[in-house]
């Protein structure tokens, strides 16, 4: 079996053996000696060919096209700084001017049409022997992106919030749908949909403003290809009137979901039942500070896995993208996990 078949049967049962699909971005970039932002960000080839020699070199059984969260943003005609260790907004937009921009063409943005270029590219390169992720944000990532997680979350404040923050999620909507269908059209197996800041809003926000818009945009989705749903941050929260955020999350009917290293793995198996594959989580921090020893991340890796891999619908992955500075303690711990996913992986 090879890797592209191996991820897809993990998302049905049990496989047979845990796919190992840490989530990379600039990992690839610096395991390539590329500058992150001006040549892997910027130029689809460079990030292909960045992202098959990771893969190949940690033997990782998907490829992905995510960089930064601002592609749907440009569109919509956000300037990005390429001066930080990321691509990020120079400035947001402001709420009260949105209703005056244009629905951006997609076709006609170079930051969209590059992505969309790297998943043909892929498609060229591994289709069908490596899995390839596509990627956009979920809706209430989408708006943050755009106007700043601030002025989002003053929203709330307002006696209308909840119908203004679904007025910003509608409109936002059919331009998500349709950059996931360019990606499925250009060869993704799976679109990943990125969430980052739900952590900040909690059960009641996100139950009321944004789950029936996340759901519709991944049932769109589902029509041609399975979704990956990656929460950010801590989302193992109950409020007191009984919303649990996890339930929630998994109600949105994701094949695939990558918990953050804050949740408890075996709790989140235990909520989401059959209903989703996870992916996951083990602690970033871990593997990104130089104080923790090998052992540590052998202990870590090997925690995580006893409690996602019981049932199957499990994929090994950090909670959140995998450390890459300094490179060296990078290779050598993602290189650790690899091999504790080998040795335990197995389920016959």
């Amino acid at each position: 079996m090879n890797s592209h078949d191996l991820t897809l049967s993990a998302m049905k049962g049990i496989p047979e053996k845990i796919p190992f699909n840490p989530f990379i971005m600039h990992l690839a970039a610096s395991l390539a000696n590329k500058d992150y932002n001006h040549h892997y960000c910027q130029n689809p080839e460079i990030l292909v060919e960045s992202q098959i020699k990771c893969a190949n070199f940690f033997g990782i059984d998907h490829v992905n096209v995510s960089t930064d969260a601002y592609r749907e943003a440009s569109a919509w005609g956000v300037e990005i700084d390429w001066e930080s260790h990321t691509p990020v907004s120079k400035r947001d937009i402001e709420i009260s001017e949105f209703n005056s921009i244009e629905v951006p063409n997609l076709l006609e943005n170079q930051r969209i049409m590059n992505r969309v270029n790297a998943v043909k590219h892929f498609s060229r390169e591994v289709g069908g022997n490596q899995c390839i992720i596509g990627w956009i944000e979920a809706p209430f990532a989408e708006i943050c992106c755009l106007f700043g997680l601030v002025n989002v979350l003053l929203q709330c404040k307002n006696q209308n919030w909840v119908e203004n923050i679904k007025d910003l999620i509608e409109r936002i909507l059919p331009v998500q749908k349709e950059f996931a269908n360019l990606q499925i059209e250009a060869g993704a197996d799976i679109i990943g949909v990125g969430d980052s800041a739900i952590s900040q809003i909690g059960p009641m926000r996100y139950e009321k403003c944004c789950l029936d818009a996340t759901r519709d945009l991944f049932t769109n989705i589902q029509k041609n290809v399975p979704v990956l749903y990656h929460v950010c941050g801590d989302n193992d929260i109950v409020d007191k009137e009984g919303r649990d955020m996890i339930k929630l999350i998994s109600s949105t009917g994701a094949n695939i979901i990558d918990f953050d290293y804050q949740v408890d793995l075996k709790i989140a198996k235990q909520k989401c039942g059959s209903t989703n594959c996870i992916r996951g989580n083990s602690n970033t921090t871990v593997f990104g500070d130089l104080s923790y020893s090998p052992l540590d991340v052998v202990n870590e890796v090997s925690k995580t896995i006893e409690s996602g891999k019981p049932g199957g619908q499990y994929m090994y992955a950090l909670g959140c993208e995998v450390p890459w500075e300094p490179l060296d303690l990078a290779i050598r711990n993602l290189s650790i996990a690899k091999a504790i996913t080998e040795k335990r992986g197995y389920y016959n």
